[in-house]
């Protein structure tokens, strides 16, 4: 689709955001509802794209109201009060969170989805960073300590682009992202192992510049989240796919975005059709290293 090949031949590190566009068409294709933040988007994408090339960017529909985020279990009256109980992670490793200080920025839907600009060969050089590559200029791989059940890193793996100003050397464009989803197709790209045509798992993507990314529309008063010292913003949406009709059942899933820097690197990782508390030991284990015992998420 002419989209697709706009943003694959813009390239390098947006295969991830290639990815998310498939999916959300996908999930378009099958309902008779179509999300109006999703239409402009995709519109403006072609427009911009066909007008000049110099940079991209990237509702629920009359069924039930979108669920609240789920923010862990729910204490009755007979039961102790969960805030301070410890959640595994692999290896033994425990995590400390304080339900009642972790803050959810409710989000209206997806916002924009920025892409590179179009750069002149002729005064900008731009390298494509494999695993190797990746490493080196960001310190690791981005595979973090935590994934949860089900999921893999297989397909794409991990990817990055670096643009240099040829006159200066001065780096104008850096980012690199890796998925971890339920299944993989052949080409490489993740898709679903069941009757929702959006596939479940999460992107990671990072930057020492600027984040150019597939994120939820801001709110007017966003609040951040503690997480052993560093500030995270955690935000959700419920989008809705299928439209009950030839078999395609229709609901909502969630997106959860978790954004921080950390020594320098500016980190979004964007999850779908995860629970919150998958999210948090993820962004957790990432800030988290090395490994400390006494990390708490939702500290004062």
């Amino acid at each position: 689709m002419i989209v697709e090949n706009i943003l694959d031949a813009i390239g390098g590190i947006n295969d991830e955001a290639v990815l998310d566009a498939r999916a959300y068409k996908r999930a378009q294709s099958n309902s008779a509802v179509k999300w109006v933040a999703g239409a402009a988007c995709f519109s403006l994408i072609v427009t911009v794209a066909m007008a000049a090339l110099p940079g991209l960017l990237k509702g629920p529909g009359g069924v039930l109201p979108p669920p609240t985020p789920n923010l862990g279990p729910v204490a009755s009256d007979n039961d102790t009060q969960h805030n301070d109980e410890p959640t595994q992670l692999p290896g033994e490793k425990e995590l400390t969170i304080n339900w009642d200080n972790v803050v959810v920025n409710e989000s209206a839907g997806p916002a924009l989805h920025a892409v590179p600009l179009y750069r002149d060969p002729a005064l900008y050089n731009e390298e494509i960073l494999d695993a190797e590559g990746v490493r080196t200029y960001y310190g690791w791989e981005l595979a973090p300590n935590y994934v949860p059940d089900g999921l893999t890193g297989g397909g794409k793996a991990v990817s990055g682009r670096i643009v240099q100003e040829k006159a200066t050397g001065n780096i104008v464009e850096d980012q690199a992202g890796r998925g971890f989803w339920v299944d993989f197709g052949e080409d490489g790209n993740p898709k679903s192992n069941d009757d929702i045509a959006i596939p479940r798992g999460y992107t990671i993507r990072a930057s020492r510049l600027r984040i150019l990314h597939c994120c939820l529309l801001p709110v007017d008063e966003e609040r951040t989240t503690d997480f052993g010292g560093v500030p995270v913003t955690l935000s959700h949406a419920a989008l809705s796919y299928g439209d009950g009709i030839s078999n395609v059942p229709a609901g909502y899933y969630d997106i959860y975005v978790a954004s921080f820097t950390l020594d320098g690197v500016e980190y979004e990782i964007e999850a779908q059709r995860l629970e919150l508390e998958e999210v948090i030991k993820i962004a957790a284990s990432i800030i988290n290293m090395p490994y400390s015992e006494d990390f708490v998420v939702g500290c004062l």
